[in-house]
């Protein structure tokens, strides 16, 4: 009888009370803030002015407008529970078959649209693989990873690489608004329409509750195939379009196009807050502010003349202190 007594008591009790200073210390997008944050505090201070100034700025938005537009495809994936290690590959791949079409004499639209499609056959070849016979995710884009680079290879040729000049794909990823690179400024809203879309829609909620327990988002009533099915087709749409962007900005494509890039979206997804081991996890923003914090590192060594190979470092500690904050907002629990 006591036991029941003190069952109800605790059922009634209020529950423990709302702490905002945790949460803005430890919230994934509130942490890359700060980072990013000390990363232009120590540029200025450090620096000088020239790190600020939109010449400077300009630079480092032509360099981040890709890994910008991958970042915020992947990390829909990323929030369904779904890591897709194949999107440095696709973006060589979509290079290569889009340099390649053009250097045939095709016009951009139509070398794009071929190039889209090709990436979506590819994207859903793993979501065959991963939502149709339950493979683990790691384990089949790793497949798609090598397959996707031995294709881009063998259509770059015995030369390894393909000249694809365009002056009009050329002149229009080289605009500049204010100063600005065009492209890099549309990369930004496309991050905060995907932040809107997470946090604002049904379709964001959804994504989130598959992310972090599928089982109970099936009970609710929400197709977890279709989602993540959807997830991976939009991974790999992102990762097409960054490497038409690429192609069409140095006018060419070659074997080294995307290398490694799957880790530097991925730590700066990590870094801003998302997750690799859970889904529905994860902001956007806060991705976007994690590319922008590793890129304004590499800047500051780059501007000071200290040896690049410093950023690994740098990268790394601050990966083990987003890990550690993970698991402070709550380890392996999906809230």
């Amino acid at each position: 009888m006591s036991n029941v007594t003190a069952d109800t008591t605790a059922s009634t009790l209020p529950p423990a009370p709302h702490n905002p200073w945790r949460e803005l210390l430890t919230g994934s997008v509130a942490s890359i803030t700060f980072t990013f944050i000390a990363v232009v505090a120590v540029g200025w201070f450090w620096v000088g002015p020239k790190f600020l100034s939109f010449g400077n700025i300009s630079i480092m938005g032509t360099f981040l407008i890709v890994p910008l537009i991958v970042g915020a495809f992947s990390g829909m994936a990323l929030l369904s529970g779904v890591v897709d290690l194949s999107i440095g590959s696709m973006v060589g791949f979509s290079s290569a078959v889009f340099a390649l079409l053009i250097s045939l004499g095709w016009d951009p639209a139509s070398a794009a649209a071929v190039t889209l499609c090709a990436c979506l056959c590819f994207g859903a070849i793993n979501a065959i693989a991963i939502v149709g016979f339950g493979a683990e995710p790691i384990a089949a884009t790793l497949g798609m990873l090598v397959a996707l680079r031995g294709i881009a290879w063998v259509l770059l040729g015995s030369q390894g690489a393909i000249f694809a000049f365009n002056i009009d794909m050329f002149n229009l990823v080289s605009t500049t608004v204010f100063g600005l690179p065009l492209f890099f400024l549309l990369a930004i809203l496309l991050t905060a329409i995907a932040a809107l879309i997470v946090t604002k829609t049904r379709v964001g909620r959804h994504v989130q509750a598959v992310g972090g327990d599928d089982k109970a988002a099936g009970r609710a009533g929400i197709s977890v195939k279709k989602v993540r099915v959807a997830a991976l087709l939009l991974s790999s749409f992102g990762a097409g379009l960054g490497g038409i962007v690429y192609a069409a900005q140095l006018g060419s494509a070659a074997r080294a196009t995307g290398v490694g890039l799957e880790f530097q979206v991925y730590a700066a997804l990590m870094i801003g807050g998302y997750s690799i081991l859970r889904g529905g996890v994860g902001n956007p923003v806060g991705g976007a502010l994690g590319l922008l914090a590793v890129a304004g590192v590499s800047n500051i060594l780059d501007l000071k003349a200290i040896s690049p190979y410093y950023v690994n470092i740098i990268v790394g500690l601050l990966l083990l202190a987003a890990v550690l904050l993970d698991r402070l907002r709550g380890g392996d629990a999906y809230e």
